[in-house]
């Protein structure tokens, strides 16, 4: 197992399918990062070189959100609009759907709750 940011990586898998077990890189952003340093998408992790290996680290600090800043980011945005009294911060701060989803047949469990803090 390979330790990436925190994150065990499974080496036998193939390495785009891999590193979407980090949180804030998905399919698309894993085959962006195979073509931008050049890595075949067939390759495992096991096959890669340590150079190879410290490239990609290096190439995701620099490029990407993941992790604990990603989250605390997303916690930072909902937080604004929670202050900014929009009616997204509305609904996040009742635990109500926020994008616009059905909430008179789903959501019920939401509902309740929020009903119960009131």
């Amino acid at each position: 197992m390979l330790i990436i940011f925190g994150k065990k990586l499974n080496e036998t898998k193939k390495i785009r399918y891999s590193l979407t077990a980090i949180f804030g890189i998905g399919y698309s952003s894993a085959n962006k990062i195979c073509n931008s340093l050049n890595i075949p998408y067939t390759t495992t992790l096991l096959d890669l070189t340590e150079y190879q290996k410290q490239n990609l680290i290096a190439y995701i600090k620099k490029n990407f959100l993941i992790e604990a800043k990603l989250k605390q980011q997303i916690r930072i945005n909902i937080n604004n609009l929670i202050n900014t009294n929009s009616v997204k911060g509305f609904r996040h701060r009742n635990k109500l759907p926020v994008r616009g989803q059905r909430t008179h047949s789903n959501a019920k469990t939401c509902k309740k709750i929020s009903l119960n803090f009131l």
